[in-house]
């Protein structure tokens, strides 16, 4: 298919125009003019890059991108040697930043809310994509460590937890912000929700998140942000008969922890 038909449809599917955001969502380095074969990943980084060309991807689709909105920068050091492999190769670059978090059926928070089955999804805000977070109710209660490990086997990637972890509380009513989204605890002591999952936190969340009373499980921000660019992949490929490669690095797994304490 037509470059400017598969930018167009994704423009129009994920409702770009409506979600207000920092990043330059759509189109942001032109390549091929046909489109045969996809690659996604969370980030545009040169590892995504490299792996994106080399398995004979024409199309590369990111939730990070290369370019935000009043990003002046010169071209040198990562990011020239991102821009230089994306330009030397001839791939496009697309990127979906916020309306792919907020997307109802392939955005990152209704990957997170279906992994622990979370059901009456709605925004934070009913009905406003733009209030950044889902509010879903569990099928079943379950235990923080239960959640825990739901997450840490679905995602393959360590969990913490901050705040009330008490194993007698079952936790029902579930907010889900990936990437980051601490604000929702950070922002007020009394929350609409039970508990709340997100990809990285603020330094004061754990001590808001433990005097209000309110567990917040940290999945790791790119862990949190793999599911909807692969669902989103997924849906191109079937829609427009699309090859698909999802390209997942698991960065948390590969951080190494040193603990000098005992020393």
């Amino acid at each position: 298919m037509l470059l400017s038909e598969l930018v167009s449809y994704i423009d129009d599917y994920l409702d770009v125009k409506k979600i207000p955001d920092c990043s330059l969502n759509g189109l942001q380095v032109e390549g091929f003019k046909e489109c045969q074969s996809i690659a996604t990943a969370a980030t545009a980084s040169l590892e995504a890059i490299d792996a994106a060309i080399e398995s004979g991807a024409d199309t590369l689709i990111v939730h990070h991108g290369l370019f935000w909105k009043g990003q002046i920068t010169p071209v040198v050091g990562a990011f020239k040697d991102r821009l230089n492999a994306i330009l030397e190769s001839n791939i496009n670059l697309l990127a979906y930043h916020l309306p792919l978090d907020t997307h109802l059926v392939v955005g990152n928070n209704r990957y997170l809310s279906d992994l622990i089955k979370l059901s009456e999804i709605d925004y934070i805000e009913p009905g406003n994509p733009n209030s950044g977070a889902l509010v879903g109710i569990l099928d079943e209660p379950l235990t923080v460590a239960q959640i825990a490990k739901i997450y840490s086997e679905s995602l393959n990637t360590p969990v913490s937890v901050v705040g009330d972890c008490d194993e007698k509380i079952l936790l029902s009513k579930i907010a889900i912000c990936s990437g980051s989204g601490s604000s929702f605890v950070d922002d007020c002591m009394s929350h609409p929700f039970d508990a709340l999952v997100t990809g990285d936190i603020k330094e004061q969340t754990y001590h808001l998140a433990k005097e209000s009373g309110t567990p917040v499980f940290v999945l790791g921000h790119h862990a949190s942000e793999q599911g909807g660019i692969k669902r989103l992949g997924d849906h191109l490929a079937r829609k427009f008969s699309l090859e698909h490669h999802h390209l997942h690095f698991s960065i948390e797994k590969e951080v190494k922890t040193y603990d000098c304490s005992a020393n």
